[in-house]
């Protein structure tokens, strides 16, 4: 299934975290500045942040959100289950995409970065979503180039009935 792409006009913002957890929950992509601030006040709600996260830089510099941040908003929106998995040999994420399982969809936490990841019937037919676009394994130098050698902290395996 192909996804909705994060909108050229919102690529600029670091929410790659809340990103993957919108791929993850089906959530509407945010389409528009305003429509991505209503979703950063939503998840401060969900989250019970203080009334400065994202406050006067809203949304420019968000930054990603934590892994417990993410597992809190899959509970709260309730579109998936998740099992979640703490690597003991943290691979880099080229290493780690070879491992995929097919028919599977992943949030994959980095050092600071966070990615959704969605494979199909065949293991070589992954794709990445992230802010900046979409990768798949024929275009994989730009995200290689970026993460590729970047460790896994973690991965979420999204299980949808």
């Amino acid at each position: 299934m192909v996804r909705q792409q994060c909108p050229v006009s919102l690529q600029k913002y670091g929410f790659c975290g809340l990103l993957a957890t919108v791929y993850a929950a089906r959530l509407p992509m945010p389409s528009s500045v305003n429509n991505l601030t209503n979703l950063l006040e939503e998840v401060k709600t969900i989250l019970s942040l203080g009334k400065g996260k994202w406050g006067k830089t809203k949304p420019k510099h968000t930054g990603s959100i934590s892994l417990d941040s993410t597992l809190t908003l899959l509970d709260h929106y309730k579109a998936c289950e998740y099992e979640v998995a703490r690597l003991e040999a943290k691979p880099s994420l080229t290493k780690w995409l070879k491992s995929v399982e097919t028919n599977t969809c992943y949030i994959v936490h980095l050092a600071k970065h966070a990615y959704f990841v969605e494979v199909g019937s065949v293991k070589s037919k992954w794709r990445v979503y992230d802010q900046g676009g979409v990768y798949t394994k024929n275009k994989s130098g730009a995200m290689e180039r970026l993460y590729g050698r970047k460790k896994v902290k973690t991965v979420i395996k999204i299980i949808y009935n």
